[in-house]
C-alpha cells in the first residue's frame, strides 16, 4: 500500500476521509503557527490546518491563515465528509517564540495557542494532545488511518558539525 503524504502549508488546511484507499498522512513544519489536527474517529474524517495568525484581518480573504476563520472553515470542511463536531477531538502542536524571548506582545506563538484554545474550548473540543510553546520549531505528521501523531522537534542549527564536515 502506497503512503499518500499531504503537505500543508502556511495558512492552508487538508482533509482526509475514508474516500481514498491508501494510507493518508498530513503534514507541516511550525514555528510560532499552530498546527490543529481534528479528527472524528466514529465517521473517519480528519483535518490539519497550519494556522499563521491569532485573527483575520480585516478584509484578508485567506480565512486558513487566522485562528478565528480557520478552525470554523475547517470544522465546516470535515463536516461536509460526514464528521460530526460532537465527536471531535483536537491534537494542537507548535506556538514557538522563535526569536528569543522579545516583548511579551509580540509573542504570536503564544497569541495564537491562546486563541485556538479558546475557540475549541466555544466549540466544545476537548484537546487530546499538545505540544505548545519553547523556542524552537516542529515537524508534525498526522497518519489519518492509525490516528497517530508524531512530533519532531527541530533544533537550532547543527547538533554535532562533525556529522556534516567532508
Amino acid at each position: 500500500m502506497a503512503e499518500r503524504i499531504i503537505i500543508v502549508k502556511m495558512g492552508e488546511m487538508a482533509v482526509v476521509s475514508d474516500g481514498i484507499k491508501d494510507v493518508k498522512i498530513l503534514k507541516t513544519t511550525l514555528g510560532s503557527c499552530i498546527g490543529i489536527v481534528l479528527t472524528d474517529r466514529e465517521r473517519n474524517v480528519s483535518g490539519l490546518s497550519h494556522i499563521m495568525l491569532p485573527s483575520r484581518s480585516k478584509d484578508d480573504p485567506l480565512l486558513g491563515k487566522y485562528a478565528d476563520t480557520a478552525i470554523p472553515l475547517l470544522i465546516e470542511k470535515i463536516e461536509k465528509r460526514g464528521g460530526k463536531i460532537n465527536n471531535l477531538k483536537a491534537y494542537v502542536v507548535g506556538g514557538a517564540t522563535m526569536f528569543g524571548n522579545g516583548d511579551l506582545m509580540l509573542n504570536i506563538g503564544m497569541r495564537n495557542y491562546e486563541v485556538v484554545k479558546a475557540i475549541l474550548e466555544k466549540y466544545d473540543i476537548p484537546i487530546v494532545y499538545e505540544d505548545v510553546g519553547g523556542n524552537s520549531g516542529r515537524t508534525v505528521t498526522y497518519n489519518h488511518n492509525y490516528d497517530e501523531i508524531n512530533v519532531k522537534t527541530l533544533s537550532k542549527g547543527f547538533k554535532n558539525r562533525k556529522e556534516v564536515e567532508v
